[in-house]
């Protein structure tokens, strides 16, 4: 579970179970933390990121390493929305294409958050 809490006067807290906490702050904001858009493309890498460890473990495929980049793209529509977000994924070592390209679909098609963010999912909000 991931708590935020937000007293007056002080910056978006946002804790997970392991009592790690990040601070959340909007995108134009002077407070310095993640804003919401940073949270959700550092999600995808993530989670794109374990399920390429998953398969470079398993697979016995030599990486000698790998940088994800996210970017978003914000519509001009209401609701307010994200139209796109885009990944790319470096490999650095002795990869030949074939390899990239299988593992960049492995990649998408194994991550939870961006097949969540493709084919939705419902957002139960409640209060007490």
């Amino acid at each position: 579970m991931i708590k935020l809490i937000k007293n007056k006067d002080q910056a978006h807290e946002i804790t997970n179970d392991k009592n790690v906490t990040s601070i959340g702050a909007a995108q134009d904001s002077a407070t310095e933390g993640f804003s919401p858009i940073d949270y959700i493309t550092s999600s995808v890498a993530m989670c794109m990121a374990l399920t390429l460890d998953a398969v470079l473990d398993r697979g016995d495929i030599e990486v000698d390493s790998y940088e994800i980049k996210t970017s978003a793209v914000k519509a001009n529509t209401s609701p307010s929305r994200l139209e796109k977000i885009d990944v790319e994924i470096e490999f650095k070592g002795n990869v030949d294409d074939a390899t990239k390209e299988k593992l960049v679909l492995i990649a998408k098609r194994g991550c939870t958050i961006g097949n969540t963010i493709e084919h939705g999912a419902p957002v139960n909000v409640s209060s007490n």
